[in-house]
């Protein structure tokens, strides 16, 4: 097969997909050093992806039936020998079928598979999702490097120097940082809020540490109630401009608890040490294989568990009942391993 010049990646939505198609791009990179590598994808998505040192171009799609046509001409315009759809919906198929690249891959098991000429079926076992990402794309008849599937993303000088001066001007008291993303789309991976309130209060109590509220567009209420159950302490991430900056002050702190979102990618891209509180979401698919910097938490025992549902018939056992006592023991062997390694 002739080395491609051109190649073109589509996941148009979604903060956390985005974030775990980058290691595939990577892997595309190592084998294509000279090639150019776009990716597309829609607002705000594309404000991360300049931490991505593999990507050319960024190329931001917005909605509409009438920006069909813009991008009909723009992306045959960019004459891509390759274009791959790891989103498989509706409209990336059909941005990736207008590309007209001679080769367009997409996942085989979608109704639209009509767009592409390659269909990349998925690994029969569960795998971390980049890593299952990666793999696929032996169904181009290439043999990527599967070594290294973690997300990798820097952060921009100027949202590295907001955050430094976000944080100063709250005046914590000298401690460690612990971040709290208490949000999700999904109420199935959702933590409750008070849970979230008595896990920083432990940390706080028995592990002298401050307490980072973090939130996004539409979550302020969930965490101001999070850090008011705290008290003192606590405080609430500082708003910001954008995902650049969102990203910055993740990283300034020394661990986060989450529950299974888009942000916690973010964090986890940035290297800082992760505990998710899986409930419907499989950790198999969602978790980095390195244990130790990132572990899970989940209320085993349950035959629903990682059921992969959006809504619960069983009323959301899987989170209520999770003791915020178990998430603390979780949390405070990784503060402490991430501590010995910080020294």
């Amino acid at each position: 097969m002739t080395a491609p010049r051109r190649i073109l990646v589509v996941m148009l939505r979604r903060i956390g997909d985005v974030v775990l198609t980058t290691p595939a791009v990577r892997a595309l990179r190592a084998l294509y050093p000279d090639a150019t590598i776009d990716f597309l994808t829609e607002p705000p998505c594309h404000e991360i992806l300049g931490g991505a040192h593999e990507i050319s171009n960024i190329l931001v799609y917005r909605k509409g039936w009438f920006n069909y046509l813009y991008w009909f001409w723009r992306l045959r315009s960019r004459r891509y020998d390759w274009a791959i759809d790891y989103m498989g919906n509706p409209r990336s198929a059909m941005l990736t079928f207008l590309t007209r690249a001679p080769l367009r891959a997409g996942p085989a098991r979608v109704s639209h598979a009509w767009a592409y000429t390659h269909r990349l079926q998925q690994p029969a076992e569960t795998l971390y999702n980049p890593l299952e990402k990666i793999r696929m794309l032996r169904g181009l008849g290439i043999s990527p490097d599967e070594s290294d599937p973690m997300p990798k993303l820097a952060a921009s000088a100027e949202a590295e120097e907001f955050a430094q001066k976000a944080l100063v001007r709250m005046r914590m008291p000298k401690a460690p940082l612990v971040g709290l993303i208490p949000a999700s789309r999904r109420e199935t991976r959702r933590w409750p809020a008070p849970s979230y309130a008595a896990l920083g209060r432990l940390l706080r109590d028995r592990k002298g540490v401050n307490l980072l509220v973090c939130w996004g567009p539409g979550e302020r209420e969930l965490a101001e109630r999070v850090r008011d159950g705290i008290g003192e302490q606590a405080y609430l991430s500082p708003e910001t401009a954008d995902l650049r900056q969102a990203s910055a002050v993740l990283g300034r702190c020394d661990i986060i608890v989450t529950n299974c979102n888009g942000p916690r990618h973010l964090a986890g891209a940035r290297g800082v040490p992760t505990l998710t509180i899986h409930s419907s979401s499989d950790p198999a698919s969602w978790n980095p294989p390195d244990a130790e910097r990132f572990p899970f938490v989940r209320r085993d025992g349950l035959h629903c568990i990682a059921c992969r549902k959006n809504k619960c018939p069983y009323d959301l056992e899987c989170l209520r009942e999770l003791a915020p006592e178990r998430v603390f023991e979780e949390a405070a062997a990784l503060l402490d391993r991430s501590r010995r390694s910080a020294a």
